[in-house]
């Protein structure tokens, strides 16, 4: 097995989870908070599909990323909402209960077509592409690094989201 397909079977194993976790869930409970200073399922499935989109298309391709170039944020009606960062990454408690509802198909097609750049980006990539440190503003921060990032990041955020589901409908719900 090659360091893609390592790479791409953990990306599509929290894919596959992700896709699990939030089947069923209703509007209400995509919003809940189990803190006042706690964020929503909603917001968290954002971040991840923001967070990816931005590591894998500004910082290893240096390239627009796909929430700008197919204007994502207007089709989910959150474009006017972004603050920078604007892949949520620190925003404060008011910034993500400021976030407006918005259809959850149309961010988990967002999320998909991520997906799917990601995979093709990481199929093209050879032995060589991973030692890249392609960000002048992070100029020791490689590919390979990145990668590990994406799959830790998601995976945490993986797992936030099936504490909240547990806490609404218990173990097995």
């Amino acid at each position: 097995m090659s360091f893609k397909n390592i790479i791409q079977f953990s990306c599509a194993e929290y894919a596959s989870e992700l896709e699990r976790i939030v089947a069923g869930l209703t509007d209400e409970e995509r919003r809940f908070t189990p803190h006042p200073d706690s964020h929503h399922i909603d917001f968290i499935v954002w971040h991840i599909a923001r967070v990816e989109d931005t590591w894998i298309n500004s910082f290893a391709k240096q390239a627009i990323q796909i929430w700008d170039e197919q204007k994502w944020g207007i089709k989910l009606n959150l474009n006017i909402h972004m603050e920078e960062p604007r892949s949520g990454w620190g925003w404060k408690i008011d910034q993500v209960n400021s976030m407006p509802k918005f259809e959850f198909r149309k961010l988990i097609d967002y999320l998909e077509t991520v997906r799917n750049c990601t995979d093709s980006y990481i199929d093209n990539l050879n032995e060589e592409d991973m030692k890249i440190c392609p960000d002048k503003n992070r100029p020791d921060y490689s590919i390979a690094e990145m990668l590990g990032h994406i799959v830790v990041e998601q995976s945490q955020h993986i797992g936030q989201i099936s504490y909240i589901r547990g806490m609404l409908r218990g173990i097995d719900g």
